[in-house]
């Protein structure tokens, strides 16, 4: 058995009776909303992610329970969209990351999340650094939708969006994911808009593995890589992907994620999770260029 396989059974094994993993009790003042939601990064929904971004078999038979919990727990048929209710709604990482879970493990769109798509794909915002257009009535949620949209948030819809396989793709899939590329590329993948020198978040240059609520400049690489974007505008980030391999040709861990299930690798040592997404990125955009070079939406 490979580490990979190590980790993805020691996941397995802290599951609880039921089959999920870490649920609030009911005196929890955050329960019944936030269940599967928190405790952060060691409930269902985040350890779905976590063995997800681990490449376990899409068709394993230990996540079908746990996904159709998280599934109908956080659609709200009220307003169409998976939610906290009304924390933060609407919620596009939320959104992003029941679409990257819906689409690895069962390869396809129920109707919910068709729903979920129509409803982005007329509300999302794209605002960089002050409100572009009218506002909506979303904008008094200003940790999503402030004068500049949570960046995070349009990477983890675009996570969702690029995991969709392509016969699946609806016409409000394909809408949302060209708007979602856009902004990235204003931003260069990792940087201001207008301050070439700075970063649009801080520690966003830190490699980490798994993606949760937050990621890195390698996770949006390499969901570019995976939509064929190709771009002059990718070029400062390669560069940093680049500065940080190290002598072996392999890249540090440099930012853990806390609380998981189990640990994936350790701070400062070379971790092969972040290396194999690496060489991934760095051998793709390091071939021919070809005819695929991104026309903005």
């Amino acid at each position: 058995m490979d580490d990979r396989q190590k980790i993805i059974e020691k996941i397995f094994d802290a599951r609880g009776e039921n089959g999920l993993w870490k649920m609030l009790p009911e005196t929890d003042r955050h329960y019944p909303y936030c269940l599967h939601y928190m405790p952060t990064f060691r409930a269902t929904l985040w350890t779905l992610i976590l063995l997800a971004d681990l490449k376990l078999d899409a068709g394993d038979e230990r996540v079908e329970l746990p996904l159709r919990t998280v599934l109908d727990h956080f659609y709200d048929i009220e307003t169409g969209v998976y939610s906290l209710k009304k924390d933060h709604f609407p919620i596009p990482c939320l959104n992003g990351n029941i679409i990257y879970l819906e689409s690895y493990f069962t390869g396809s769109l129920s109707e919910r999340t068709r729903g979920a798509l129509e409803f982005f794909r007329a509300n999302q915002r794209f605002d960089d650094g002050e409100y572009i257009g009218e506002k909506n009535k979303y904008c008094s949620n200003k940790s999503c939708y402030g004068p500049h949209t949570c960046y995070w948030g349009i990477v983890k819809l675009f996570k969702g969006l690029s995991f969709i396989p392509a016969p699946a793709r609806t016409p409000a899939a394909e809408d949302i994911l060209k708007r979602c590329v856009d902004f990235i590329l204003l931003h260069r993948v990792c940087f201001s808009s207008r301050r070439p020198e700075k970063l649009v978040i801080r520690n966003i240059d830190r490699l980490t593995f798994p993606n949760m609520y937050t990621g890195d400049f390698l996770e949006i690489l390499w969901l570019l890589k995976r939509e064929g974007v190709r771009s002059e505008r990718l070029d400062a980030a390669l560069e940093l992907l680049e500065s940080k391999r190290l002598a072996d040709g392999t890249w540090n861990l440099e930012r853990k994620v806390n609380n998981l299930v189990t640990s994936i690798g350790v701070v400062d040592r070379p971790n092969e999770f972040v290396t194999e997404r690496a060489r991934e990125v760095m051998e793709y955009y390091a071939a021919p260029q070809g005819a695929h070079v991104w026309k903005p939406f």
